[in-house]
């Protein structure tokens, strides 16, 4: 932000449109720079309350939104040095010099800085706006908490849209062609999984033909690790984009998610067994126990599974959300079909 000096030595904004969007082109989008406001009001240090106060009288902020809650304090190098709220301002004495009334330290965000990363910083600290400086650290404008909101509710729908496969960029109004490109690969891609995990069946067909009554509870077994795994893996994706992720190690994550699995797999297996000792009741209790044994082993699995998948994904340099839903239902369905009749295959033999 450029500064000019009036003739009393005092320090104010002066910056024209043209200047705003030369700075804001100068960034990447989804960055601070990008998204820099130049509504606020920075006075020099040596200025007085006074001084302050009529600056805001005759200040008029560029951007309409852009009222400034906040004087920022400057330095001669034009680096903030501290921040005053309109409140510090009305009740301190007009004659006392900002260095004196100001809050200090001040917290800032560079011009480079990704919005999400600012989006913590503002959390943290609960602020409304926070300054932004450039890598020089002079001061160039403010960042507001709805400027960073739109950006992060704009990921967020992208990130859900990617889980499933769908582009980024596609939209209700977007042309079917595009929407149809966009998503077939990952259709072929959800096919040729779906088919491997299928395939596991053909190894049981014996045990599928000896107890039909297990073709009911397969999906069952199947589906529910699936939701399993979808639940953990969005707090995981959620955890990477808001930086939880970064004070974690993957094994404590990994760890709570297991018993996350092995605790709800419990009440899972719990219920179903007992739906099936009513429903199917001529089977015996053995059918009730392999269902909750199976239910038991993909929810703990599924959960750790989902949990890591996203980390997995941001190691190889892809993105956490890209489609990994597809991944974890393919790994969940392979499972459950698996437990479910290796345990039935398992039972049958010893009961010869």
């Amino acid at each position: 932000m450029l500064l000019a000096n009036d003739n009393r030595g005092q320090f104010f904004p002066a910056i024209d449109r043209a200047q705003v969007v030369a700075h804001r082109r100068g960034h990447p989008t989804k960055t601070a720079g990008a998204l820099v406001r130049a509504g606020a009001l920075a006075l020099a240090e040596t200025s007085t309350v006074g001084d302050a106060i009529e600056a805001l009288r005759r200040h008029e902020p560029l951007d309409a939104t852009a009222a400034p809650n906040y004087v920022y304090v400057i330095d001669r190098e034009s680096r903030p040095v501290g921040v005053l709220s309109l409140r510090d301002l009305v009740l301190s004495r007009p004659h006392l010099p900002l260095s004196r009334v100001m809050r200090a330290p001040i917290v800032s965000v560079e011009a480079s800085r990704p919005a999400e990363a600012v989006a913590r910083v503002l959390r943290r600290h609960r602020y409304g706006a926070l300054p932004v400086v450039d890598a020089s650290g002079r001061f160039v404008g403010v960042i507001t908490a709805d400027d960073v909101m739109d950006v992060i509710e704009t990921e967020a729908t992208e990130e859900v849209q990617q889980m499933f496969g769908a582009g980024a960029e596609e939209r209700l109004t977007s042309p079917w062609s595009f929407s149809f490109r966009r998503r077939l690969p990952w259709l072929l891609v959800n096919l040729g999984l779906a088919a491997l995990g299928a395939s596991v069946v053909t190894f049981f067909e014996g045990t599928i033909g000896a107890w039909t009554v297990l073709a009911m509870y397969m999906p069952i077994v199947a589906g529910m690790g699936g939701n399993a795994s979808a639940q953990a893996m969005a707090v995981a994706i959620r955890g990477i984009a808001v930086g939880d992720a970064d004070r974690l190690s993957l094994r404590r994550v990994i760890g709570r998610e297991l018993r996350v699995g092995v605790a709800s797999g419990l009440v899972v297996g719990a219920a179903a067994a007992a739906v099936a000792t009513v429903v199917h009741y001529d089977q015996g209790p053995l059918l009730a126990v392999l269902v909750a044994a199976s239910l038991l082993i993909n929810h703990a699995v599924a959960c750790a599974w989902g949990a890591a998948i996203p980390f997995l994904m941001r190691s190889l340099g892809f993105d956490p959300a890209q489609s990994a839903t597809i991944f974890t239902t393919t790994l969940t369905d392979m499972l459950g079909f698996f437990t479910l009749l290796g345990l039935a295959t398992l039972s049958l033999n010893l009961l010869k």
